[in-house]
C-alpha cells in the first residue's frame, strides 16, 4: 500500500469514566481511570497502521518515560518514527478525557512537546518519504503546518482535519489553498464558514456553500455518518448502527481510514464509505485509538 505521512500530535491520555459529564462548577466521582495513548495525530496514524497501511509519523514527544513509551507503541504497530523528535525541555503532551455512560466525552489537552514541532523537521521528513497522502490536524503549531505546504510534492494528496480550530480561522490562510481534502466536523464547519454550527443537512449545505473551498469537503456528522461536498453536489453516507461505549477518537479513526483508503487507490466516496464504518465500530470499545478488534468484520473488510 502507498505511504501515508501523518503530521500531528502525540499525547498520553488519562481517561476517567463517569456516570455523567460534570456541569460547570460541579464535582463528580470517577467510576474508573485508565492511562492510554492518544493525541489526534497518534490516533490517526495508528488507525492507518491497523488498517494495513504503510505510515510514517512527524511530530514530537518529550525526552521522558511517556515519550519513550509512545515511541515504542508506534513502532510495535509498524509506524515509522524517524520523523519524531524528542524535546528535552518539555514533557510529552497529555490529555484529560472524561467519558460518560452514553459514550460522550469531554477533553482537556496540555500540548507539551507538541508545541515544539519545528517547520524544518516537518519539511525534511516529508521530502524524505515522498508520501502519496499527507494527513494533518491542528494540535501542532501553525508554522509547522505551513511547512507542509512548502515541502509537499504536487502529486501528493493533502488531507487537513481542522481540529481543534484556532480562535481566528484566518490563521489557516496559507495552508487551506494547498489542502486537497478538508475534513471538519459540524462545529469546525460552522467556524470555517463564519455561520452557526449546522444542525440539519440543509444547514450543512449552506455552510459548505459559504465556505467556497475548491476541493472535496468531507464533513463528519457523528451518528448521522458523513457527507461529501464537491463541485456543488452534496452526497450523504449514513452511519452504521452500533451501541457506542466511547466516542473518543471516532473522528480520528475516520480520518485515518479515509487516508488509508485514498492511499490504497480508492475513490473519495469509497474511502468515506469505509471510514464511516470504521469510525462507527471504533466507538464500541474504550480508548481513543483503533485496534484490530474494533475493525474485525464488515467495517474492516475493504481496507484490511
Amino acid at each position: 500500500m502507498s505511504r501515508v505521512c501523518v503530521v500531528g500530535s502525540l499525547n498520553m491520555d488519562v481517561s476517567y469514566r463517569v456516570a455523567r459529564l460534570p456541569m460547570p462548577g460541579e464535582t463528580v466521582l470517577a467510576l474508573d481511570r485508565e492511562r492510554d495513548f492518544g493525541g489526534k495525530g497518534g490516533n490517526q496514524a495508528i488507525a492507518v497502521a491497523v488498517l494495513g497501511g504503510e505510515v510514517g509519523f512527524v511530530g514530537a514527544v518529550g525526552a521522558d518515560e511517556a515519550g519513550q513509551d509512545y515511541l515504542d507503541h508506534l513502532r510495535r504497530h509498524g509506524v515509522d518514527t524517524s520523523g519524531v523528535t524528542q524535546a528535552a525541555a518539555v514533557a510529552t503532551g497529555t490529555a484529560m478525557v472524561f467519558v460518560d455512560d452514553a459514550g460522550e466525552n469531554l477533553i482537556v489537552v496540555d500540548p507539551g512537546a507538541n508545541s515544539s514541532v519545528r517547520p524544518d523537521a516537518v519539511s525534511h521528513a516529508i521530502r524524505a518519504c515522498s508520501p502519496s497522502v499527507v494527513l494533518a490536524q491542528l494540535e501542532i503549531p501553525i508554522d509547522a503546518l505551513e511547512a507542509i505546504v512548502e515541502a509537499i510534492p504536487d502529486a501528493t494528496t493533502f488531507i487537513l482535519n481542522p481540529a481543534p480550530m484556532p480562535p481566528d480561522p484566518n490563521a489557516l490562510a496559507k495552508v487551506l489553498p494547498r489542502v486537497d481534502i478538508l475534513v471538519p466536523n459540524r462545529t469546525e464547519l460552522g467556524q470555517l464558514s463564519g455561520l452557526n454550527e449546522p444542525d440539519t443537512i440543509t444547514d450543512v449545505a449552506a455552510c459548505l456553500t459559504a465556505l467556497r473551498f475548491e476541493g472535496p469537503v468531507v464533513v463528519t456528522l457523528g451518528a448521522d455518518g458523513a457527507a461529501v461536498f464537491e463541485r456543488g453536489e452534496l452526497r450523504q453516507f449514513p452511519a452504521v448502527h452500533v451501541e457506542p461505549i466511547d466516542t473518543t477518537g471516532a473522528g480520528d479513526a475516520f480520518c485515518g481510514a479515509l487516508a488509508a483508503g485514498l492511499a490504497a487507490g480508492l475513490s473519495v466516496d469509497d474511502s468515506v464509505r469505509e471510514a464511516v464504518k470504521v469510525a462507527g465500530r471504533s466507538t464500541t470499545l474504550r480508548g481513543a485509538q483503533l485496534t484490530a478488534e474494533s475493525v474485525e468484520g464488515p467495517a474492516g473488510e475493504a481496507l484490511s
